[in-house]
């Protein structure tokens, strides 16, 4: 990032690049950000997204910058191997009245909220402990799910390679209650079938560049936070999120005037392109909050089953093995057993955390820094080959303090 400042008016900026000097762009976002953000590091967090998806650099700047203020508005970090947000170039089309084709005019961006970036927002209410979401497969080791007088939902997953049969989400509160929702893959697809994205996909054509059919199980576990959600004591940042996720917004007019809020845009057709590493893959989604006694429970779908079934693989794309090299994936728990059978850590990628949590050291409160990055702390300190990584990022919180 360029050390030169620019005053330049936001309406003179040509390249995305002149944003991340330019101290009308650092006004706009301090002016909505959340109070934990800090506008410096959403930049040079931004400059690291530019480097990872170069299209990025092709967008209209003040669609850009209004994509980027919304993400500061939600207190989340759009871009990180976290898997909060992500901030999609798309070719916005529009029809040519003389020829009858559609044409690229401009390339704008897209706020997508990930779905464990719901599951942090959830937890800024203070009343929800953790938000879990995950996939039931016809393989999967066990599947008990009953309502009524005996509800219960106990799920052991398997090598993922089956049918999918239900997506699910899991609150657990503070006061020792616990709520779910299982929706059924059938009523999943008819979600999906409704949603504004993929209906435009289905019009133009384009259903294979869809996150439903490249991150379909990311997608199915978020359409299960959603329909939690109504039962929840969630945040104003939660609800936000949940307004302008998976609709197409005008994030020009936002960044120009951020009073007047966000439009939404009609007929329109977003053809994105996205880092494939950006976008989290397939994975258990496991609070580290230990199971209390069930009470409070809220109200969910009135189904009721319990069922155990058999494989049918042949009706699935291929699924990541459970001895896989194990990345992290920054929500769960890394295994930490010795025996053979153990997936190998993925150091590099530990590696790129422990910066980022040192990085953000130097602009947080050490407190800050413990409370957001704990859980995956704890984990490296206890697993051997990261502990050298833990007693940095332990010094350089020790050294704030």
């Amino acid at each position: 990032m360029s050390a030169i400042v620019s005053t330049k008016p936001l309406r003179q900026v040509q390249q995305v690049r002149e944003l991340l000097s330019n101290t009308a762009a650092r006004d706009q976002l301090s002016a909505v950000a959340a109070k934990h953000m800090n506008p410096e590091r959403m930049m040079r967090v931004v400059a690291n997204a530019i480097r990872t998806t170069p299209k990025l650099q092709q967008c209209e700047p003040m669609s850009f910058l209004g994509a980027l203020m919304q993400c500061a508005s939600l207190g989340l970090e759009p871009n990180t191997i976290l898997g909060h947000a992500y901030l999609i170039p798309f070719d916005k089309k529009e029809k040519n009245d003389r020829t009858g084709k559609w044409e690229v005019v401009r390339t704008d961006v897209q706020l997508i909220v990930g779905y464990k970036g719901l599951i942090d927002l959830a937890r800024r209410s203070g009343h929800i402990t953790s938000l879990s979401a995950n996939i039931h497969y016809s393989d999967d080791e066990l599947w008990e799910y009953e309502e009524g007088t005996e509800a219960r939902l106990r799920h052991r997953p398997g090598p993922m390679e089956g049918a999918k049969l239900h997506a699910y989400a899991i609150a657990k509160f503070k006061d020792g209650g616990h709520a779910y929702v299982v929706l059924p893959w059938a009523h999943v697809m008819k979600i999906r079938d409704g949603s504004q994205g993929w209906q435009s996909a289905v019009k133009f054509k384009k259903t294979a560049d869809s996150p439903w059919l490249k991150h379909e199980d990311e997608m199915a576990k978020k359409t299960a936070i959603r329909a939690l959600a109504k039962y929840l004591p969630l945040s104003v940042e939660f609800m936000d999120a949940m307004t302008v996720d998976d609709s197409k917004a005008d994030y020009r007019a936002f960044a120009m005037d951020p009073s007047a809020g966000i439009a939404p845009i009609e007929d329109d057709y977003i053809e994105g392109e996205a880092d494939e590493q950006a976008i989290e893959q397939s994975r258990t989604d496991q609070e580290s909050t230990a199971p209390k006694p069930q009470q409070n429970k809220a109200e969910k779908p009135t189904e009721a089953e319990k069922r155990t079934t058999q494989s049918r693989p042949d009706q699935e794309q291929e699924r990541p093995s459970r001895h896989k090299k194990v990345e992290p994936s920054f929500d769960g728990q890394l295994p930490l057993g010795g025996d053979e059978d153990a997936p190998e850590v993925d150091l590099e990628r530990w590696e790129a955390l422990a910066d980022m949590i040192i990085d953000e050291v130097k602009d947080s409160s050490p407190d800050e820094v413990e409370e957001m990055y704990g859980d995956q702390i704890t984990q490296m300190e206890g697993t051997p080959a990261l502990k050298k990584l833990a007693a940095r990022v332990r010094a350089a919180i020790d050294a704030k303090k």
